[in-house]
């Protein structure tokens, strides 16, 4: 983590000058918010290497887990950044919230999955079962995808128990109170290994396009502030590279940020995640590439809208500062 010493004699303020980094003179109160999840986490090493107060910035970011407040939050400048799933964040702007599309964070490749018991072998085994999830999470884009892609049922024919978060519906599984539940890491690999016969009917490795992170930015904050929204954008981009090079190091930074979370399930968490930084970014930026966020985006804009749960599927403003 960065330290910071004094300097005693000109000697050692040369040498401290030529080591430490110049922070701006003055800084900008900015607020940031996210829940409990690795995928957000190098915003924290950001925040432990000094990268936002290089720029001038004074972050304070909120763990916040009722992913329902949040649409408020980022309309009303509660909050100035938003990190959470793509899909949530396009229903959220397609339903009326005011935010913008600032980059991409990461994508599950493994990190959540649908967990049954033992006599499921099948989606279509979940016919008249109870499965738990929360709704309000991407968990239900990936949920409503693969049921539609890999079995002949509809959500109406599974008992959907709506929680109130992903842990939740993980817990209760293993708690033996539903037959089958949507999870994220670390209760994934925890329900595979402590619930007898539970094992994974399928995970975000067979559908990497639906489960992914973005940040988002108030509207007329990203208007009035643009070289904030720069700079943030680069404090991650940084983030995700010290990240790559310094593993061990970041984890641990990773895991202070959150309660109750260690280095070991930061790096567990990992290997079911792809992170996206600069020339991630950028690939998906390019609207040739059949994968890019564009195309990702409204297919969730148009899935949704066919469900009658989005107001609009025209994404044009939502991405107004990077086209």
């Amino acid at each position: 983590m960065r330290k910071q010493w004094t300097a005693i004699g000109l000697t050692a303020a040369l040498l401290a000058a030529a080591v430490t980094p110049a922070y701006a003179e003055e800084t900008t109160d900015v607020t940031m918010a996210f829940c409990t999840w690795t995928g957000y986490a190098p915003m924290f090493i950001a925040q432990e290497m000094g990268y936002f107060e290089e720029a001038g910035i004074n972050m304070d970011i909120q763990v916040i887990e009722d992913e329902s407040t949040y649409a408020a939050l980022i309309t009303r400048q509660s909050i100035q950044f938003l990190a959470t799933a793509q899909d949530p964040n396009i229903k959220m702007y397609a339903n009326g919230a005011d935010s913008r599309f600032v980059l991409a964070m990461d994508a599950s490749v493994g990190a959540d999955g649908l967990v049954a018991a033992q006599d499921i072998e099948t989606l279509d085994d979940l016919a008249g079962r109870t499965l738990a999830l929360d709704k309000s999470a991407s968990s239900y884009y990936f949920f409503l995808t693969a049921l539609e892609n890999g079995s002949s049922l509809s959500e109406e024919d599974i008992q959907v128990a709506d929680m109130n978060d992903t842990t939740e519906a993980g817990l209760a599984f293993m708690g033996g109170s539903v037959d089958a539940a949507i999870m994220w890491e670390p209760e994934l690999s925890e329900a595979l290994d402590s619930v007898e016969g539970a094992h994974a009917l399928v995970t975000s490795a067979d559908y990497p396009e639906t489960i992914l992170d973005s940040l988002v930015v108030n509207t007329a904050y990203a208007e009035e502030h643009p070289e904030i929204v720069d700079a943030v954008a680069e404090a991650w981009y940084k983030a995700v590279d010290y990240m790559r090079e310094n593993p061990e190091e970041a984890y641990e930074m990773m895991a202070g940020g959150f309660e109750e979370v260690t280095a070991e399930d930061v790096a567990a968490d990992v290997e079911g995640l792809e992170f996206y930084g600069r020339e991630e970014n950028a690939s998906l930026l390019d609207e040739s590439n059949e994968k890019s966020i564009f195309a990702i985006s409204q297919d969730m804009a148009d899935f949704w809208m066919a469900k009658g749960e989005c107001d609009t599927d025209d994404l044009t403003d939502f991405f107004a500062l990077v086209k």
